[in-house]
């Protein structure tokens, strides 16, 4: 058995009925030869199959201490069928785009049955009948719950499971060693609580001993390029989701964000999307006569994972990243955005970018649980709690070359993330092969109007695209 970290635990503590804490991907392939969907379904499982062995994710599920006592356990599920895990779907002729992220929206709205394994994947036939896609197309849609792994995690599974050549699928010969295992007794869980019980209030008291004083210096220093600070307010975003879910995608060219960001020195293509948020954000905002005096702010997943950590789980940190909705132009908001984004990086490194893993690991089990369940509870309360942001934004970078699921060329892909109480709004942009998309997922309470706001990401993009346009132009 391998017992969750804090930061992992934090997951599985938080799972709820209206907000399942998984993250997933949706996948779009392209095959050289069209076949029944039945084969398909086949061939999907088959290769999954073959492919087990690559991460512990696909076998092992979560053994929980009662009450709450420790943190939980991955255990060898000895109990492991793989056909409970992979789905069958079809869009029909009468099904439109809007139709098929419906049906995404729905799959990611469902938690999973959190005595298997946290994973699922959906096999999606018929998607060639839409305007988007060529004849014979399918989709895969998986998904994994957070306490397993990350975003940067998931895409190394994504990557064994494609090749960079179409390659027919072949049957082979399985040597896997797997084997799973007993659940252990209740005693020995309690025992193990106990010990763990005694040395985390010291441990603790040693990582805040450390934080304490970073933490003390931050708040004392001013900052020395003028950035506004964290902002605490209330947002539309800010409040209690539902179990409903809102799925959309934007696309853009790369080609062209790159151009964006090398035409400004210290720019990152993540600057670029963070300004075309911000600036979407602020024109939604002001539309619903709800944009707020002081600028927003989005919570940014960094990625900390060393070379000596395992593959698994969760080894992120949480940027607080201005997106300066408070600026009009969009030059000025893309400069701006970037001086907050490199402020905030700089802030995290002196406090140092593993503290929030540091402090989650050493944090009682039962404390964890009871600070999210009133985390939870305030969500009730009216008109919601100041918040310092209102939004995720993560950014995946994906392979530049096309890739293939056996002879099935991959011709689109996004990822999806996660939203909770308090936070009812999740961007994710995931590059592949010259496209970036940019899924947004929400609840109808936050989202209150998804086409406009899709309508403002694409303005804010173009704004933002003619306006270095106009500048190249002078220069």
């Amino acid at each position: 058995m391998q017992q969750l970290n804090g930061l992992d635990a934090l997951f599985a503590h938080n799972e709820r009925q209206h907000a399942p804490m998984h993250i997933a991907a949706l996948m779009v392939y392209t095959p050289q030869t069209t076949k029944h969907k039945k084969f398909r379904l086949q061939e999907v499982r088959n290769t999954i199959e073959q492919r087990l062995s690559v991460s512990p994710v696909f076998r092992r599920r979560l053994l929980t201490v009662a009450y709450n006592l420790d943190q939980p356990y991955w255990l060898e599920d000895e109990t492991f069928n793989l056909d409970n895990h992979i789905h069958s779907h079809e869009l029909t002729a009468k099904n439109n785009e809007a139709d098929f992220h419906t049906l995404i929206a729905t799959l990611h709205a469902q938690p999973m049955d959190m005595g298997r394994p946290l994973w699922e994947a959906h096999v999606i036939h018929g998607l060639g009948r839409l305007a988007n896609y060529s004849k014979g197309s399918f989709g895969i849609y998986m998904k994994v719950h957070h306490a397993a792994l990350d975003g940067v995690s998931g895409t190394d599974i994504l990557a064994a499971l494609h090749g960079i050549e179409p390659l027919a699928f072949k049957p082979s010969a399985l040597t896997d060693t797997w084997a799973g295992e007993a659940p252990p007794s209740q005693w020995a869980v309690s025992r193990n609580a106990y010990r763990n019980n005694l040395r985390k209030p010291l441990q603790l008291y040693r990582q805040a001993r450390q934080l304490l004083p970073k933490l003390r210096r931050e708040i004392q220093e001013p900052p020395s390029d003028h950035t506004p600070g964290v902002s605490w307010q209330k947002s539309p975003f800010n409040t209690r989701i539902d179990a409903q879910r809102q799925v959309f995608v934007v696309r853009f060219d790369f080609s062209r964000l790159r151009a964006i960001r090398r035409a400004y020195p210290r720019t990152t293509v993540n600057h670029v999307i963070l300004c075309i948020v911000g600036g979407a954000l602020r024109n939604y905002l002001i539309q619903r006569n709800a944009l707020p005096n002081n600028p927003l702010a989005s919570l940014v997943p960094v990625n900390v994972r060393g070379k000596d950590l395992d593959t698994c789980g969760n080894a992120i940190s949480m940027l607080i990243s201005n997106l300066r909705t408070d600026i009009e132009d969009p030059l000025q908001r893309l400069v701006a955005v970037r001086d907050a984004a490199t402020s905030a990086k700089k802030r995290n490194d002196s406090i140092g970018r593993s503290s929030l893993s540091n402090i989650f690991r050493v944090l009682p089990s039962s404390l964890e649980a009871a600070a999210l369940r009133t985390l939870s509870a305030l969500a009730y309360w009216p008109g919601g709690i100041p918040l310092p942001a209102c939004t995720f934004v993560s950014n995946v970078p994906g392979p530049p070359i096309p890739l293939y699921f056996n002879d099935a060329k991959l011709v689109d892909m996004l990822g999806l993330g996660l939203i909770m109480d308090h936070v009812g709004l999740f961007h994710v942009a995931m590059s592949y092969n010259g496209v970036l998309s940019l899924s947004v997922l929400s609840s109808p309470k936050t989202l209150q109007d998804p086409a406009l706001y899709r309508c403002c990401l694409e303005a804010s993009f173009s704004a933002l695209d003619h306006a270095m346009q106009r500048q190249a132009n002078k220069t």
